[in-house]
């Protein structure tokens, strides 16, 4: 495993925003992934990062997902949203105009 993998507890909570007891809670329930090792004589918890996997595991699929964006015929995409809009518009003043 690479040390860029395994974060401490306090470096996980401050990249995740999260307090050091909130992170703790989630190792104690399993929802990270805890690695202990000894350090100086000192048991140390380290975290695995999910980060580092997502990104191996999300790679291909983003390849997938930028090749779907180059397709898109962004005009008639606006085309489809502005009629839905113009639709939903006439609808709403048909519905002010019935309250009144």
């Amino acid at each position: 495993m690479n040390n860029n993998e395994l974060l401490t507890v306090q470096k996980y909570a401050s990249l995740n925003r999260l307090s050091i007891h909130t992170v703790i809670k989630k190792t104690m329930n399993g929802e990270l992934q805890t690695v202990v090792q000894e350090e100086n004589g000192k048991e140390v918890t380290y975290i695995l990062n999910p980060k580092s996997d997502k990104k191996a595991l999300e790679a291909p699929e983003m390849n997938a997902k930028l090749e779907d964006e180059i397709t898109i015929d962004y005009k008639k995409e606006y085309q489809d949203l502005h009629k839905q809009y113009l639709i939903l518009k006439t609808k709403y003043e048909k519905l002010l105009q019935a309250q009144q």
